[in-house]
């Protein structure tokens, strides 16, 4: 491969070259992610992996959601892997989770501190920097050139971006998503989606802005949501073609260049131009037939009552459950909530403080199929895929919320925190947590208003 050069892969994965070393990020190049949710628009021929592999020396992973850590890829590319004498790196975490895995299988790897510079080869040097809950952005220098990949981080208000900026400085070339990948309301709040899809339209023109970059390749969003509970979320979202004619009608200062699958840029290169070609190749992949799959292993209240015992044992390992209590007791969090299983028909009542999982009368204020419940049930990661994936209902207004409130808890001890009142608990993460939650309660009912170009220039300034 070309020296210099920065390719695009798929989705979330590119290879970042230098003179002699180069370094691939997030390989997710088939099937499906976030339990059975996604699809990719495109999927890779494995010679084209073995090819990017052969021409490989790190292996950079974000965070560990399947889009990013994809453990499909990992099985069927163990043998090149670490015939290739490929290293991964990941973040430092409390949990050693990843990190732990990868080297189970095998994998060579290494933790870095966020900030910490790791020197790959003379002149090409990386950086890993956390953000919030597990995201992590790689911010890269190549024969001079500063590559910002955003990635996931929720770096989308101006004060955030600015903060970034101020610690990390400008860049040249800015990798970022364009449009949104998570539950934005039910089916009939599309309004909600059109203002998340604008939105993330203006946090690239934010980012670009403010972050002074040259280039910016949109990346990252190259998947549909492939579950016939979810479909309806593709209604709005950004295609390739129209966020190249946002950013022409924002007039900004930068370049912003679509890359189809193995296409190279040039990092010498300041004045790349987008390609007719793989601008086309997206919005033919957007525009073309879905596949999509559902759900069909129906469980009965019993079987999830006692997939909710193991969980409730899981919880009670990591939490304090006398706070857990007083917390439902006060009405804070963990409040009984009803759910409509809408493969069986079914309402049960889930009461995290009591332990109980029953049949009930009370009118559900969530509606979702009983495979995502067992989900949840089964794998400490589960709710936190359910909130990406969107395959539920919400039946009220605050149905999502207090669904959130009740079992979103192993998301926190997922980065090594708990409910606790020990002093490992970061009281800083409950308040992202509980922020999160109510901009997401503001959005349910009306878009969150935007920021002309105008004024993102003023605040970047």
């Amino acid at each position: 491969m070309v020296k210099n050069t920065l390719t695009l892969v798929n989705h979330a994965s590119v290879l970042i070259k230098g003179e002699r070393k180069s370094i691939l990020t997030d390989p997710w190049y088939e099937g499906e992610a976030f339990h059975r949710g996604w699809r990719l628009l495109y999927e890779n021929p494995d010679a084209d992996i073995e090819h990017v592999l052969s021409h490989t020396n790190f292996i950079w992973i974000s965070h560990e959601h399947p889009d990013h850590l994809s453990i499909g890829f990992f099985r069927k590319y163990k043998e090149a892997i670490i015939d290739n004498k490929i290293v991964t790196i990941f973040q430092h975490t409390k949990d050693k989770r990843v990190i732990a895995f990868l080297k189970k299988g095998g994998f060579e790897s290494i933790e870095l501190a966020t900030g910490e510079a790791f020197t790959l080869e003379d002149n090409f040097t990386i950086r890993v920097i956390k953000d919030e809950f597990y995201d992590s952005a790689l911010l890269a220098t190549v024969a001079g050139r500063k590559i910002c990949n955003l990635n996931d981080c929720p770096l989308h208000s101006q004060k955030r971006i600015n903060a970034f900026t101020k610690h990390y400085g400008h860049c040249d070339v800015l990798l970022t998503q364009f449009s949104y990948a998570a539950w934005k309301g039910g089916r009939e709040n599309v309004q909600w989606r059109r203002s998340a899809a604008r939105e993330k339209l203006m946090s690239l023109v934010r980012q670009g802005t403010t972050l002074r970059a040259k280039t910016v390749i949109p990346f990252a969003s190259f998947m549909y949501f492939a579950n016939e509970l979810n479909s309806y979320l593709n209604d709005a979202v950004n295609t390739p073609r129209r966020v190249v004619e946002f950013c022409r009608d924002q007039n900004v200062d930068f370049r912003c260049v679509f890359l189809e699958p193995m296409e190279s840029l040039d990092l010498g290169d300041a004045h790349p131009k987008q390609q007719e070609s793989s601008l086309q190749f997206w919005e033919d992949a957007f525009k073309a037939n879905k596949t999509y799959v559902q759900y069909v292993n129906s469980s009965s209240t019993a079987q999830l009552a006692k997939l909710f015992k193991n969980y409730c044992e899981r919880i009670q390992k990591k939490n304090s459950w006398w706070l857990i209590r007083l917390c439902s007791y006060l009405s804070i969090a963990f409040k009984p909530i009803a759910l409509k299983l809408v493969d069986t028909g079914e309402v049960i009542l889930v009461d995290l403080a009591n332990q109980s999982l029953c049949p009930s009368t009370r009118e559900p204020e969530v509606a979702l199929h009983s495979e995502s419940l067992a989900f949840i049930f089964k794998f400490p990661y589960g709710f936190d895929t359910l909130a990406v994936n969107g395959t539920f209902e919400e039946l009220r207004s605050d149905g999502f919320c207090k669904f959130a409130k009740t079992l979103a808890i192993e998301n926190l001890n997922n980065i090594g925190y708990s409910f606790a009142l020990a002093s490992a608990f970061d009281v800083n993460v409950m308040l992202i947590f509980v922020e999160r939650l109510k901009r997401a309660s503001k959005k349910l009912n009306a878009g969150a208003p935007v920021q002309t170009s105008d004024a993102v220039r003023a605040k970047a300034a």
